[in-house]
């Protein structure tokens, strides 16, 4: 953190400066005259090479936003608390400033119990008929994908299930707010727990038959694919499993999940509560789901 023109910024590695509304020493109101001195600032940052800036303006400061876009800054991206400002000051490259998140990311459990059954639901709102489903949702912020699958499933369903592997995903465009969409199904198998279904989100919950459930003349194509990748699956013995291993990032500060394909008896080191606190690579997860003859006849 540094004064600079009246103003406490930090500076970043592409010669930006970003200025955060709680890091100035203001009350509860904006200083009278900060519209002119952010003005004169501007020039001066301009002249002296400064490439772009970014504004934080925080809800108890939000009379600040009207100052920033009459000095020519746009919407970046809001959260809650706050709201993103930005402005690209150099003549002499084009903007080269980052948008924001345009990508959703949602989990489903394809949770299988020893009797060869899927754990289906029926949302109670739907855009479409009602129909057949697997439980999931959306990752919250911080969220790895093994986590939001038990998450999801055990809120919409009851039912407690462990992970197993990545199964398939889904990649599609102009969802929500015209963001792109990831959607993970994760193959699961159930552990605990009996269906109490969130009275909230899910009309109806149950154990079905595989074979009803991808016959079930309410499925959708993408489920009805889902199931193939299952009977895949399992017709090549469930010898191999898409899981994460935790690998250091490139500044050695954190870990970073790295899915990739192994074979069943090859998970050792492979830790799926996503903890590096309490990673000690003892934990496996078995590929060994389902009928033990294959389904692909």
């Amino acid at each position: 953190m540094e004064n600079s023109e009246g103003f406490n910024v930090t500076k970043d590695m592409y010669n930006g400066l970003t200025i955060d509304t709680s890091k100035q020493d203001w009350t509860e109101a904006i200083p009278d005259g900060t519209l002119q001195q952010l003005e004169g600032a501007i020039e001066n940052w301009k002249k002296s090479g400064i490439r772009a800036l970014w504004v934080k303006v925080h809800k108890n400061h939000s009379s600040f936003v009207s100052v920033c876009v009459q000095l020519g800054f746009d919407f970046h991206h809001a959260k809650s608390g706050y709201v993103m400002l930005n402005q690209w000051l150099s003549k002499d490259e084009d903007n080269r400033l980052p948008g924001f998140a345009n990508q959703y990311l949602g989990v489903a459990g394809f949770v299988v119990n020893d009797k060869n059954q899927v754990l289906v639901i029926q949302e109670r709102f739907n855009i479409i008929q009602k129909h057949w489903k697997l439980p999931g949702g959306l990752a919250d912020e911080g969220e790895d994908l093994a986590v939001t699958s038990r998450r999801e499933v055990l809120e919409e369903t009851g039912v407690e299930a462990e992970f197993v592997s990545v199964l398939t995903f889904r990649h599609q465009h102009n969802f929500r707010y015209g963001c792109s969409d990831w959607y993970y199904i994760c193959l699961m198998k159930a552990v605990g727990g009996a269906i109490n279904p969130c009275p909230q989100e899910i009309a109806e919950c149950r154990w079905m038959d595989i074979e009803e459930y991808e016959n079930h003349p309410s499925l959708t194509d993408t489920n009805k694919f889902v199931v193939k990748c299952y009977r895949e699956h399992v017709a090549r013995g469930s010898s191999v499993a898409i899981v994460p291993t935790q690998v250091l990032s490139y500044n050695k500060k954190t870990y970073h999940n790295i899915y990739s394909i192994k074979s069943s008896g090859n998970t050792e080191g492979n830790d799926f509560s996503l903890d590096p606190a309490t990673s000690q690579g003892d934990t496996q997860a078995s590929s060994n789901i389902g009928p033990s003859t294959s389904l692909a006849s």
